[in-house]
This record gives C-alpha cells, structure tokens and sequence, in this order.
C-alpha cells in the first residue's frame, strides 16, 4: 500500500482545521477588541471621569454658597453695621467679641478678618505675616462676594509657628441706602477643605487633581509645593480657560487627558489629569485575562479535537492495516467491529469482502483440483486403452513364442503399474514407489522395443522417503521415449538423476534423443493441454499440480537443444 505523506493524513489535516477554526478566531476577536472595545472603555471612563469632576465641582459649589451666605448674614447683622458706621467709644475687644459670636457658629472657618480703614480686627488663628495688599482686589467691587487666591501663611496657636494654606472670601461692607463702603470683612478657610472634596476622584499613581483660579494659579493641590504655580505652560491651559468643562488630549511623554469643569460662584476650575497608559493597563490586563481563559478553553478544544481525531481515526488505522495484510495474501484477518456508527458499518463490509474473496478463492482451488483430477483421471484412462493395448498383445505374441516364463514377468509388472494407476483416491506416494512404478513401465515397455532403451538410475537413498503427487516421472519418461524413438534411433539412453540441493529435492531426467526446437520448447509448459498428444497433458499437467501442491517456485523445467538430447528437471520440495 503506498505509504501517506505526513499532511496528507486525516490527523493532521483535523489538526490544522481544528487550530484554524479556534486560532483565527481568537486572533480576530483580540484584534477588534484592541481597536474597538478599548476605545470604547476610554471613552466611558471618560465620561465617568467628566461626571465625577463636575459633581465634585458642585460639591465644592455647595460649599462657597453656604459661606457666601454666612458672610452676607455678617454684613448684615445691624449691630455690626452699627459698630462700623459708628465706632466712637468702641475699642478692640467690643470688635473681637461681636466676631467671635459669629465664628463659634463655624467650625470650617479658619479666622475671620474686619478691616476698617488702618485697623484690622481678627478673630481665630492668629496670623503673622498677612499681606494687606489682598484689600485692593475689592475696590473695583461692589458688595458681591470675591474669593482670592490660596495663600501660605504662618499660624500662631498655642502649640507653635505653623505653615497653613488658606483661601478667602472678601467682601465690601456697604451700606445699602447710601452706598457707602466702611471696610472689609475677610473670611479665611483652610485649603484642606478643597483638597477633602475631591479626594475621592483622586486616582494613586495615575495623574493629578487640583483646583486653580482664572488666571491658571493653583489654589489647591495634593503636593502642597505645587500651590501658587501656574498651569499656562500646560497644553490644556488655553482650552480650560476658554470652557467651563470639558476634556482635552494630550502628549506629554505618555497619552494623557485633562478633564475640567467650573465652580460657578467662584470662576476657579477643578482639574483632573490621567495617563490613558494607565488605562491601557487596567485594559490589557482584562484583554490578558480573556486571551488566557481564551487560550485554556482553546487548547481544551483543540485535545478534545486530537482525542477525537484519534478515537474516530484509529478503526481507521486498523482497516488500512488489514488490507495491507490482505494485500498480502493473507485472508484470515479480520477488523475487530465495536462501533455502531459509518466506520463500523466499513468495517463489516471490509470483513464481508474478505469473507467473499475468501469464499471465491477456495472456490477456485477447488475448481482447480477438480480440473486437476479429471486431467489425472483422463490421464489414467489414455494410459489404460492406449498402453495396455499394445502391452497386452505383446504379451499374447511373447506367450506364443517363449512361454510362460516371459509372460508371468510381463504379466507381474502389468499388475504393479496398474495397481498404483487405477488407485485415485492416493494423490501422493513417495519416491521410491514412483520410481518402482517407473521400472515396471519400463520393463513392459522394453518388452515391446527389444532392449533398445538404456535407463541408467543415479539416486541420494535418503531422497526416495518424500512423498511427492503420483505421476511425475512415467509421462516425463514416456514423453523421452516418444520423442527419442521418432527418428528411428538405434539406441535411446535416459538417465534419472535424483539429488538434494540445499532445501530442494532435483529430479533430472537426460535423454539423448533428437532434442526440441526454441518455438516447441516455449509452447510445452504455457500451451494449454491438448488431450490429443498425452506429451503436452504430461508435461503441462506436472508442472501446474507441483506448483499447486507446493508453491510457485517450484514445478518443471526444459532445457534442450535440437540434435543435443533433452533435459528435464522436476524441482520439489524436501518434506
């Protein structure tokens, strides 16, 4: 059976689909989720991002409201506005006191500041190095709240000198009914409570949060060395100036964005910056997470495939190595069936055919040897009406002219060639009783040419105990005769030369008769039988019954030479 190239077997070819059909797949899908599902992530991220900053916005919104409230409750408080229009006989502690019945109220505010004119009343952390150039950002206003900028001062309590960050909201002391400014009231609060609101959209690790005014200076910041530094040298600068809210891409060493929306009673901008690397990250490590499980569920499905593969191509197997083995003439295997599915019903017809080539093949050696045995039994019959004729009437004459001694041995040997002739349930003999038989038809036959035939018998004894078919040396012999007598030869010599040759028994017969042409000599073996010349039946019919009892290499072969005599050699077996 010719041998199957390596992709051109079933496995593999199953192999390959399976790893297409599942690795292609997931190729696709990770390439669509990169340029698709991320973008989609960043961009609800985003969003999410936006809508966290705004509503951080509006918390710190909420905030400047309440104190903008308060601070309106304050200048409006008629006893203040009394005091302030009408300080005559008033001193510090008179200011001090009616401050501090507002601020034991407030827990979030720092301090509270009244400026009238040269003097300034303070009330809560005590503040050494106070810059009064903050009173002029209020001129140009008119009573409405105005927050200033984060500033760092020093804080006296009673633990020491501190460092704090406070932020302001100032306003103009104005009476109402004549428009008259009579100071100022400054309410400071710390920067922390900035740095609290929105420290919970605050992302370790992945960018910054803070709060700046409208000239882009930072009030509020997680690193507190950063407060007082400007933002216009950041690429988002000019679009948060321009817009109350929003997002902006960059590229700063890494894909970043800045997300920024307005705190409305102040005009400051909280700011929120994030590297999309980052995300990417978070991103990559879900994408891995589905590449992993992807791969797992993908290499169980691809055992599965080759566990499959293999369950459903090993009966496969099996019949290609049946009909390799039947191929060689071996018909007794048999595919062992245990499915009920396509490959089992292959497999029974497989069993089935070699059953019926079984059954056809017996059926033809059966033929055979019918045909061999009626060959054998015309066999006998030519010899019988043919020979014992002409043996018969020779031995009448023989009875006339030399008595009864000559007949009785013509008559003995009659009864012996006879005896194994006419036995046809017996197809095999051994040697030595071929060779009997042969001398008895010689005898009878020289009986008929007067001693003008030499036999001369060259035999191994340990050869003469095979067994070998019947009639393999008389029709050779008699066939030597015949030829050997038709031109009119005054003496014909046959020799018999039986010998082993390795694992053969050779048996050769030499005559010295006027031998056969090329043309005849190729016919003799390959010519079917003719039932007219008993020679061709001889030959012919020794050849196939040695090579059906025991093989092709064995049988009969010619050799001879017109005018050189004739060799034939019968080559069987050693039993």
């Amino acid at each position: 059976m010719k041998q199957i190239k390596f992709f051109n077997s079933l496995r593999v070819k199953l192999g390959i689909i399976t790893i297409f059909l599942i690795g292609v797949p997931i190729i696709i899908i990770a390439i669509i989720y990169s340029h698709n599902v991320k973008d989609v992530i960043i961009h609800k991220y985003t969003e999410t991002a936006i809508e966290s900053v705004y509503e951080t916005a509006e918390k710190i919104n909420f905030v400047f409201k309440d104190i903008q409230k308060f601070s309106t409750v304050i200048i409006s408080n008629e006893e203040l506005l009394k005091m302030v229009k009408d300080s005559s006989g008033l001193n510090e502690n008179d200011y001090n006191s009616k401050l501090r019945s507002f601020i034991t109220t407030r827990a979030d505010i720092e301090s509270i500041r009244l400026i009238l004119g040269e003097k300034t009343y303070l009330i809560g952390a005590n503040r050494n190095n106070f810059s009064r150039e903050i009173t002029y950002n209020l001129l140009e206003s008119f009573g409405e709240p105005v927050w200033i900028s984060t500033q760092n001062v020093e804080v006296e309590i009673l633990a020491g000198k501190f460092e704090k960050y406070y932020f302001t909201l100032a306003r103009k002391i104005i009476d109402f009914n004549t428009l008259k400014n009579y100071g100022f009231l400054l309410i400071d609060l710390d920067e922390m409570i900035l740095e609290q609101a929105y420290s919970n959209i605050r992302e370790e690790n992945n960018g910054e949060i803070f709060i700046c005014d409208k000239e882009g200076k930072i009030i509020s910041h997680a690193d507190k060395n950063r407060i007082g530094s400007f933002i216009s040298d950041k690429p988002y600068a000019a679009q948060v100036a321009e817009n109350n809210s929003g997002y902006v891409e960059y590229k700063n060493k890494t894909d970043k964005l800045a997300i920024y929306s307005t705190i409305e009673n102040s005009g400051w901008k909280i700011i929120k910056t994030i590297s999309t690397d980052y995300l990417y990250k978070e991103i990559n490590h879900i994408q891995n997470y589905i590449i992993y499980v992807g791969i797992f569920y993908g290499f169980l499905i691809i055992l599965f495939m080759i566990i499959f593969s293999f369950r459903y191509t090993k009966p496969m197997f099996r019949m290609m190595g049946v009909i390799e083995k039947v191929e060689k003439g071996d018909l007794t295997v048999r595919m062992d069936v245990n499915c009920n599915d396509e490959i089992g019903q292959l497999g029974d017809s497989l069993n089935n055919m070699i059953d019926e080539m079984q059954n056809l093949i017996n059926k033809l050696i059966k033929e055979e040897r019918e045909k061999k045995e009626v060959e054998l039994e015309a066999l006998h019959a030519q010899i019988n009406p043919h020979f014992l004729h002409n043996t018969l009437n020779t031995i009448k004459w023989m009875a006339k002219i030399n008595g009864n001694e000559s007949v009785s041995k013509a008559i003995t040997a009659l009864v012996k060639l006879l005896r194994i002739s006419t036995n046809l349930g017996k197809d095999m003999i051994t040697l030595e009783e071929e060779i009997e038989y042969v001398k008895n038809y010689l005898f009878i036959h020289r009986l008929r040419f007067n001693e003008s035939i030499i036999v001369n018998f060259n035999m191994e004894e340990d050869c003469l105990d095979q067994m070998v078919p019947k009639f393999i040396l008389q029709p050779v012999v008699e066939n030597s005769i015949i030829y050997g007598m038709e031109n009119d030869q005054v003496e014909l010599s046959i020799i018999i030369k039986i010998f082993k040759n390795n694992d053969k028994i050779i048996i050769e017969i030499i005559d010295n008769g006027p031998g056969i042409d090329n043309e005849t000599l190729k016919k003799i073996l390959t010519t079917e039988s003719d039932r007219n010349k008993f020679t061709k039946v001889g030959l012919n019919n020794i050849d196939r019954r040695l090579k059906l009892y025991f093989g092709k290499e064995y049988g009969v072969k010619i050799k001879s030479k017109l005018g050189q005599g004739t060799k034939v050699i019968l080559i069987l077996p050693i039993k």
